[in-house]
């Protein structure tokens, strides 16, 4: 059987009653699973995950839209997190029996109603884009909510779908297939937030200007991790600073390199790294890929490679982590 997961991204973080009642409207459709909500205070966001046969993941995922466009807006939302609508964005990924290529007709499906009958500004993104300039979801959430009135009025920001008219209450959204992303955090031990932006620019793929650890020196250059995004932020909630990544592709680089690498950077910088956290589920393989690093690079007598993962990274240092409601294949019944 086909099987495809919904990850999409809701601009509102405190409201329960409102990010109840829109996952009511998800569990309406017959065919769809929720498997997991990650809600945010500080950055006023919540992840949902949901999987399912193919035509019911995008009729939940257009009812969800519907019900957060009756619920939502953007004209006083705040949050750390970047953000252009109510519903940022909305990937949709294999999971099981079907390939990207499949997913991306479903993608345009969904993205061709939403903007069609919702009359919300859609963009194609990841393996759904129609333009190289706006294939990233930075690229095209670039300038954020505020940014779009203008950003609209250049032909070259026209929607793939949808009005090109910005309307303050709903925002812009993006939607597209891409393989599996995983939202990963990692703590510092400061509230220096200076620290955590540098290191960010440092790591991720795109590189950026960044400060030297005496703060003084501005150094510019390309960052050293492929497929990695980062930003730094102050997570108010803890007193802490994070450096939170999107790894693109985990079997290119895993959860075990991003940690090092960050615990590596943050040593310059007198720093020490406090754990990490994983936002929604993750892939068992990704968890298990990590746990094995550390076990063969510390030679550590410990055999269960899940253990030693969620313990190396810290994964339980803020929330509790557990395999059974955190891992994607054992939340869907996929492993046992």
């Amino acid at each position: 059987m086909e099987i495809i997961e919904c990850t999409p991204n809701i601009s509102e973080g405190n409201d329960q009653k409102v990010i109840d009642a829109i996952i009511a409207e998800i569990r309406t459709v017959n065919g769809v699973t929720l498997l997991h909500t990650d809600s945010g205070k500080d950055v006023n966001r919540t992840v949902l995950t949901f999987v399912g046969v193919p035509d019911a993941v995008v009729n939940a995922a257009f009812v969800m839209y519907k019900k957060a466009k009756e619920l939502l807006s953007m004209k006083n939302h705040v949050g750390k997190h970047p953000r252009m609508g109510i519903i940022d964005v909305c990937p949709l990924t294999p999971v099981r029996e079907i390939s990207l290529e499949r997913v991306v007709e479903y993608a345009y499906i969904l993205a061709q109603r939403v903007g069609e009958e919702l009359q919300v500004p859609v963009y194609l993104y990841e393996a759904n884009a129609k333009y190289a300039y706006r294939s990233k979801l930075e690229q095209i959430r670039r300038g954020e909510y505020e940014g779009f009135f203008q950003k609209m009025k250049n032909v070259d920001w026209t929607p793939d779908f949808g009005p090109n008219d910005f309307n303050p209450n709903i925002g812009v959204t993006a939607i597209g297939a891409r393989n599996y992303l995983i939202a990963y955090n990692v703590n510092l031990d400061t509230s220096d937030l200076n620290i955590a932006k540098n290191i960010a620019v440092q790591l991720r793929e795109s590189g950026g200007t960044y400060y030297d650890s005496n703060g003084v020196r501005a150094i510019k250059k390309t960052g050293l991790l492929k497929g990695v995004k980062a930003i730094g932020w102050y997570i108010e909630d803890f007193d802490i600073v994070q450096v939170s990544t999107n790894i693109t592709n985990y079997n290119v680089v895993g959860l075990a390199r991003v940690y090092n690498e960050i615990s590596r950077l943050a040593e310059q910088y007198n720093v020490a790294v406090t754990g990490s956290e994983i936002v929604g589920l993750v892939p068992y393989d990704a968890v298990v890929h990590a746990g094995m690093f550390f076990q063969h690079a510390e030679k550590l007598v410990n055999t269960d490679p899940l253990e030693i993962a969620v313990e190396k990274l810290g994964l339980c240092n803020l929330k509790k982590f557990s395999p059974k409601s955190h891992i994607l294949e054992y939340v869907a019944g996929i492993r046992k």
